[in-house]
């Protein structure tokens, strides 16, 4: 009896020894869902290698995302790209699809890259569909779609996103107008309807999850939610007769599964601007590409100038970085011109050159006369006004070191130059980038969209300039009776408000114009902490012992506010 009661109890204490979890009753921790992240890319070498970088950098376990890839009809270096990340990073995620298509280029009845006629929409949406099958299919919890232009700084959007438990939700995207990937309202037509909580949200002036008709471009899927078996996006519901469009065809689908659509506004996202090649400078984590993609996708062009001229100091090789960056980015090609350093130039250099003052100039508002600098930063643009009339060039682009670049610049800057042409405007330069000394209307240009006759203008910050133009100002001879290049230009087409300045120069017959809204700004203004002036700050052109700064001259100074109907014209870019 006692063996028995020996033999009970060890079996009972050997059972307890043998359930770890009796043991130690801790559960482990729960593992974060499963997402998959689609991407569809097409011509987007641009932007592939910071869109790659920013998915890199999510805090969120690889070994918990799957990624479906596909790309087709590209004429660029996508394909190569994409498939040059995945070869690197597939070892990191659980598991990657991989769909390149090289052949066909465009699709049927596509006019251009960015026409889309209804096959490109209908294979768009069956791109969309066959993901979204892929990850019902192996049990994914999520799927994240994030278009290949909208780049995602924040490492937390994932995160974000999953914590707010909702079956649809987009983080709201930053442009660098009022684009963002969602609508307020939405016509019984299907179309985009305009309204009052528009604009409130895309400032962030409203804080928070809103339920929205539509959001598009990227955002987050929660497939565990019951009504999302009825989502899709090809075929469209029985029941569709709004426009043929992926994202108003996802929006019905999304009413019809009784889901609600949620834009988030505190996800800080750059959203599209690398569509056209735009400068990174919103506000926000700054963008960073992929450590793992090495292909070139620049395919660089003149934009139909026959050169492109970038005027910087040697010595001030932090701009010309910069510069360099941004136009790679545009995939504008550029030549680096030296500027001439004032600073450096002695009396017997100036009088070598042929300089000489303009009698009778001082600075309108410090009373000083010419600066060394001022005489190298009008000497850097004329000789690239003798270079082109040299090599007879037709036309001209010309960049000072320190803009910056409107959104869609290179397509505004295409599309005028093709306007004008078209109507055979006579012009001799285009101002892009000028302070206009007295705002107010000026004329604007028929049949040219956002081009006005130029008024008494500051800055040479970029324009365009003719052969026709160059040659006129050569002609004008302006180093025997020089003042600052940016008094010139405006006295040579007849602006300048001093009769005694425009009496030296009898021939004021340059057809300038600008462009308006402006489309590139300074990057720093007077006074501002990081703003350098080598022309203003520095010395008197025939004494080295006068130095000279900013504070004496207003003209440096940022100008008056944009006018309401600049700002008005700004928000038609809203879509």
């Amino acid at each position: 009896m006692l063996l028995h009661f020996i033999l009970l109890l060890a079996l009972v204490f050997q059972a307890d020894s043998y359930f770890s979890e009796e043991k130690y009753p801790e559960e482990s921790k729960m593992q974060l869902p499963t997402v998959v992240i689609a991407i569809i890319a097409r011509n987007t070498a641009h932007s592939l290698p910071y869109y790659l970088g920013a998915l890199e950098r999510l805090n969120y376990p690889k070994d918990r995302i799957s990624v479906w890839a596909a790309t087709d009809h590209n004429s660029d270096n996508t394909t190569a790209i994409l498939k040059e990340w995945l070869t690197v990073m597939q070892k990191y995620y659980h598991y990657v699809e991989w769909r390149p298509m090289d052949q066909p280029t465009s699709y049927a009845g596509e006019l251009g890259p960015k026409h889309w006629p209804n096959s490109r929409y209908e294979y768009v949406m069956k791109l969309k569909q066959a993901v979204l099958n892929f990850a019902r299919k192996r049990w994914a919890d999520y799927i994240l779609y994030a278009d290949t232009d909208n780049i995602l700084t924040n490492p937390d959007t994932l995160n974000l996103l999953i914590a707010e438990n909702k079956s649809v939700i987009a983080p709201m995207l930053d442009s660098q107008g009022a684009y963002s990937n969602y609508w307020c309202g939405i016509t019984p037509q299907g179309y985009y309807r305009r309204t009052a909580e528009y604009f409130p949200t895309r400032h962030r002036h409203r804080l928070g999850c809103f339920p929205v008709p539509m959001v598009h471009s990227t955002l987050l899927l929660d497939l565990r939610k019951e009504g999302m078996k009825k989502l899709a996006f090809f075929p469209p519901h029985a029941d569709y007769s709004w426009p043929y469009d992926d994202i108003i065809v996802f929006a019905f689908s999304c009413r019809a599964a009784g889901s609600s659509a949620l834009a988030c506004d505190y996800v800080f996202c750059n959203g599209k601007p690398l569509k056209d090649g735009e400068n990174k400078t919103i506000d926000g984590p700054p963008m960073q590409p992929s450590h793992f993609v090495h292909t070139i996708p620049k395919q660089r062009d003149l934009m139909g100038y026959d050169e492109i001229y970038l005027i910087n100091l040697r010595r001030r090789p932090d701009r010309r970085e910069r510069m360099l960056f941004s136009l790679n980015e545009l995939e504008i090609d550029v030549k680096v011109v030296d500027a001439v350093d004032g600073n450096a130039l002695n009396s017997s250099d100036i009088k070598i050159l042929g300089v000489d003052l303009l009698p009778g100039y001082y600075d309108p508002f410090s009373g000083r006369t010419l600066t060394k600098g001022e005489v190298g930063c009008f000497l850097s643009h004329f000789f690239i006004w003798k270079e082109m009339v040299d090599m007879q060039m037709d036309k001209a682009l010309v960049f000072e070191d320190d803009v910056r670049f409107q959104a869609n610049f290179k397509r505004r800057v295409l599309r005028l130059m093709e306007e004008a042409e078209k109507v055979e405007l006579d012009w001799d330069i285009i101002y892009l980038g000028r302070k206009q000394v007295n705002p107010g209307k000026e004329e604007a240009v028929e049949n040219v969209h956002n081009l006005v006759v130029a008024d008494y203008s500051y800055w040479t910050l970029s324009y365009a300039i003719s052969l026709q133009g160059a040659q006129k100002l050569l002609n004008a001879e302006p180093l025997s009776k020089m003042l600052p290049v940016d008094e010139f230009l405006p006295i040579m087409y007849d602006k300048h408000p001093n009769e005694d300045y425009k009496s030296h120069f009898p021939n004021r017959n340059l057809q300038a114009f600008s462009t308006h809204p402006l489309l590139v700004q300074p990057c720093h203004y007077a006074g501002d902490a990081q703003w350098v002036s080598d022309t203003e700050t520095s010395t008197l052109w025939d004494d080295d012992s006068v130095r000279t700064d900013w504070r004496g001259s207003h003209k440096t100074l940022k100008g008056a506010a944009p006018s309401p109907d600049m700002l008005s014209a700004a928000y038609k870019d809203e879509l």
